[in-house]
């Protein structure tokens, strides 16, 4: 491993180089894969992921423009715990304008990312929602109420302990037939799904 002689570099390489690593193996990338997607060789993908490497920025970019990802999502210090309560509606609240309130529980910046809201509809509520990109799924659990939901003339009814799942690439809404609460799961799994 390459030692700068600066303790605080050497920890940024190896995260950099484990991030990457974590992020193409979670897509099912090759080395070989990545290299030719970000026109970088394999030994220098080696050499960064291995934390030997010192990547200038223009390398981090077109590593991370492969990768699909935020440049960011490489230059990020894991600080998730292994363990975390999540008190109710402790996320920051979302509104929308058909008087949908969301409050998110989980979102995690994979490369198969998920997202997990509490959603809270008034009766009346329609929510309308475009389509998200290709790939996207959702599944509701409804806690409590009663609400059609799916892609526009596709919904289903469901209640108390039903779930509904679906993809959601194309136009979508939500419409509660009475004060309905459901848990969102938002699945971005994109190309690479």
């Amino acid at each position: 491993m390459n030692q700068s002689g600066d303790p605080a570099l050497d920890r940024l390489a190896a995260r950099i180089g484990a991030a990457i690593h974590a992020h193409r193996t979670a897509r099912g990338l090759s080395l070989g894969e990545l290299s030719r997607a970000c026109g970088l060789s394999r030994t220098i993908l080696s050499r960064i992921e291995s934390g030997a490497g010192n990547p200038s920025l223009e390398t981090l970019w077109r590593v991370s423009g492969a990768l699909d990802l935020p440049l960011g999502a490489l230059l990020e210090e894991e600080t998730s715990p292994r363990v975390r309560r999540i008190r109710p509606r402790d996320g920051a609240p979302l509104h929308a304008d058909s008087g949908m309130d969301a409050w998110p529980i989980s979102a995690e910046p994979r490369a198969h990312r998920s997202e997990l809201y509490e959603l809270a509809l008034p009766a009346g509520t329609e929510q309308r929602t475009d389509a998200h990109l290709p790939g996207t799924e959702e599944v509701l659990v409804c806690v409590a109420g009663r609400a059609r939901i799916g892609p526009v003339g596709d919904e289903v009814e469901v209640g108390p302990g039903e779930a509904v799942w679906f993809v959601a690439d194309r136009a979508h809404r939500y419409v509660a037939l009475e004060d309905t609460r459901l848990l969102g799961l938002m699945r971005y799994l994109g190309a690479h799904g």
